[in-house]
């Protein structure tokens, strides 16, 4: 898919608060219809943010490429269907008891958020969605 964004969105995701963040990555993967991430072989990465493990994840490819320098320059970017990371990369972060870093930013972390958080928010938008269409 295309991206969609604009270079003062690009200005201005790097002083969003993470409730902002949170906001957007929503709204952009809705647009879009997929989560990005960083991958090593078949699996997502992740890593350590104060001794808690994140998945981090981006609403664009080219958002997560930007980040694939320094230690993280051997990784491929990936888009997956919402569907898929909902019910397949989601749980799986549940189980292992993973944070999901939403965007993170080049001064620390992204915003973090519970993957069952994140799941209650992208199930509802979906539910909310389906309503829309049938009225």
């Amino acid at each position: 898919m295309s991206t969609l964004y604009t270079e003062d969105e690009m200005t201005a995701i790097l002083t969003m608060t993470d409730e902002d963040l949170l906001e957007y990555f929503l709204f952009r993967i809705a647009e879009m219809d997929e989560v990005c991430g960083l991958k090593q072989g078949p699996h997502w990465i992740t890593r350590e943010i104060k001794e808690q493990h994140t998945l981090p994840v981006w609403p664009f490819k080219s958002f997560a490429a930007m980040t694939a320098i320094d230690e993280w320059q051997h990784l491929k970017p990936v888009a997956e269907s919402i569907e898929f990371f909902m019910y397949r990369i989601l749980n799986k972060q549940i189980e292992q008891g993973v944070m999901i870093e939403i965007m993170p930013r080049k001064t620390g972390a992204g915003c973090l958020i519970s993957p069952q958080r994140l799941l209650n928010y992208l199930e509802d938008m979906r539910d909310s969605s389906e309503c829309m269409v049938g009225d």
